[in-house]
């Protein structure tokens, strides 16, 4: 749940100017996915004050709203130590370019503010495996404040990635992370136009989809999320049963027009 509805506004308007795709997107509401790997790689043992954490990561009330659950790990020890904290995606497949991970985070009290670091595996889950460090935090501020990296950067397009957060503060208290997203900028144009009129029917599709709403076409392209060109076709009747199954990009041309929309493959 984003925190700010005027930050939420502008991501907005800023990802429809840019044309990007949301590829993973994750707010806790329902708790920690199962499909998240959780280590506790320092064995120190949580203060009476926070016997709550009895994970690495655990789901929690946001203090600041209660309709919010977020992922909270604590950092505060009997007897104090350092922690060693891990929350790690499940993979995430990056587009062709233009891959950015955004998040939101805060320490949960200001005297007392807790430090992470986010890695990236580009092969499994393995804590040996995250070798690129993209990010140190040190004193996350108290309030939710909204991070982002460029993956593309790290030069990590085009790869299954797992992302993990880890929680490396010294006799801390509680930090929290939650709207984990990773969105990718649109693979087959930015500046391509999408007509209220293209119609593909039915969609989702197991064989075979029919477009209308463009004169006199011309070509019918169907890309991968990747970007990449799956399928081409000249008529607007299109056998698309070869396709494994998933979401797809349809660019579809004539003269005058380059329209776009979303496809299903059942």
């Amino acid at each position: 749940m984003i925190k700010r509805l005027l930050s939420l506004a502008l991501i907005l308007a800023v990802g429809q100017s840019i044309a990007q795709v949301e590829i993973y997107n994750e707010d806790f509401q329902s708790g920690i996915p199962v499909t998240f790997t959780i280590v506790d790689n320092d064995g120190l043992t949580p203060d009476a004050s926070v016997s709550e954490y009895t994970s690495a990561w655990i789901p929690v009330i946001d203090p600041l709203n209660a309709l919010d659950t977020v992922a909270g790990s604590t950092s505060f020890f009997s007897p104090a130590g350092r922690a060693d904290r891990w929350l790690i995606t499940p993979p995430i497949v990056l587009g062709t370019y233009g891959n950015i991970l955004y998040w939101e985070a805060r320490s949960h009290d200001p005297s007392f503010p807790d430090d992470y670091t986010v890695l990236v595996s580009t092969t499994d889950t393995q804590l040996a495996s995250f070798t690129d460090t993209i990010l140190n935090l040190v004193n996350e501020l108290a309030t939710w404040q909204s991070r982002s990296i460029n993956l593309s950067d790290s030069l990590l397009d085009n790869q299954t990635v797992h992302i993990a957060f880890v929680n490396r503060t010294n006799d801390g208290f509680k930090l929290y992370i939650d709207d984990i997203r990773v969105v990718m900028e649109d693979p087959v144009g930015l500046f391509e136009n999408e007509i209220a009129e293209l119609k593909v029917f039915p969609n989702p599709a197991t064989d075979v989809i029919n477009i209308s709403g463009l004169e006199s076409l011309i070509s019918v392209e169907i890309y991968s999320i990747g970007g990449s060109l799956v399928h081409k076709s000249d008529d607007a009747t299109v056998d698309i049963s070869g396709l494994e199954s998933g979401r797809y990009f349809l660019v579809a041309r004539n003269e005058n027009t380059v329209a776009r929309t979303m496809i299903v493959k059942r």
